[in-house]
């Protein structure tokens, strides 16, 4: 999987298991904290003196609360927005912590760091982590060279402070997301082994619905839904003829072939024998038909037995009235017996 598709699976975890709003408002209330304890440390001894530090402190406070509110009020973000996320609070921290007065507040302030690091981990992988633990550690030590060249306090003095920045910021993270990739490569390979077809690696009949389900249910705006599907013609005759390994072959060309005329965002399954299910969210009608266009150019001559292909196909949009999956996937099925009604009859439709 790549790193979105990590993103989505671990979102699509948190909707299934109906974790995903109370994490979203528990992010939401953790960043509305920081608008406590940053009001609080104005006031603070060791907090920021003079007018820039208070200002450049009070800004990144209502920040942290803008910020907060929108983890609470928006819908969940997509994995770009949440990396930004990411480098936002990093990056404010690393800000506010030099905004304060004293070796400890500064390391201390940087402690909160901690909580990115476990974001990160969780949810965006170990490259965002990486970075996240890299900018964490040459953010602590260079405070620690700033206090030293201040002469506020030695490079032992700091190591009180120091030693459990960089436990909570850096290897707290690191050992979590050591733990969390060694469940997620077992639920992955849980998922492919229940979702996934063996012969081809397409989804199968409950992988392709379990994922529907979950892209249906997301849609907030207008898409444009199509439905291809594919059947591949005699393969009972070519095992007969040629034996089932023969069969196979052929059945893994027609997956092949779906995979060059699809999008890697297309759900692409074999629902069981000789038959494929493509479906594709689109934005404009002619997309849609440029997927069928593409898969109908591709359907003879599949695979070393030359294997061919019957498509039926069906496209509405969400926004229609009573809207139905099913009947969509019905319509094109009805336009598949069509078609093999007529190549049997001596004609190919094309699509």
């Amino acid at each position: 999987m790549t790193f979105g598709q990590e993103y989505r699976f671990a979102t699509r975890a948190l909707t299934v298991t109906r974790n995903l709003v109370p994490l979203k408002i528990a992010i939401g209330l953790l960043c509305m904290s920081i608008v406590v304890l940053g009001t609080l440390i104005q006031f603070h001894p060791l907090g920021p003196h003079g007018v820039w530090p208070r200002l450049i402190h009070g800004v990144l406070v209502a920040s942290a609360l803008v910020v907060g509110m929108c983890w609470i009020v928006l819908p969940w973000p997509r994995r770009r927005v949440a990396i930004a996320f990411v480098w936002w609070a990093d990056i404010s921290m690393v800000v506010g912590a030099c905004t304060l007065s004293a070796p400890a507040s500064r390391l201390g302030a940087l402690a909160h760091m901690g909580l990115i690091g476990v974001f990160a981990a969780f949810l965006l992988g170990w490259r965002v982590l990486a970075v996240h633990c890299v900018f964490a550690t040459v953010a602590i030590f260079g405070l620690m060279g700033w206090n030293a060249r201040l002469g506020e306090a030695t490079w032992f003095d700091q190591y009180v402070y120091s030693a459990p920045a960089l436990s909570s910021v850096v290897l707290l993270p690191i050992i979590i997301q050591v733990v969390i990739e060694g469940g997620r490569r077992s639920l992955k390979a849980i998922s492919l082994a229940a979702h996934q077809d063996p012969l081809t690696g397409l989804l199968n009949r409950r992988g392709v619905q379990v994922a529907l389900g979950s892209l249906l249910s997301g849609q907030r705006a207008t898409r444009i839904v199509a439905v291809v599907l594919v059947d591949v013609d005699e393969l009972k005759e070519l095992n007969d003829r040629l034996g089932h390994d023969a069969g196979d072959e052929s059945i893994r060309a027609v997956a092949a072939m779906l995979a060059t005329a699809t999008r890697a965002s297309d759900l692409t399954a074999r629902m069981g024998g000789d038959e494929f299910m493509v479906v594709g969210f689109f934005d404009h009608a002619d997309e849609a038909a440029g997927l069928i266009e593409r898969i109908g150019a591709r359907r003879f001559g599949i695979g070393p037995h030359r294997a061919s292909v019957s498509i039926g196909s069906a496209v509405r949009s969400t926004s229609v009235a009573g809207f139905d999956f099913e009947s969509l996937r019905r319509t094109a099925d009805e336009e598949l017996r069509g078609a093999k009604v007529k190549r049997r009859n001596g004609f190919h439709a094309i699509p």
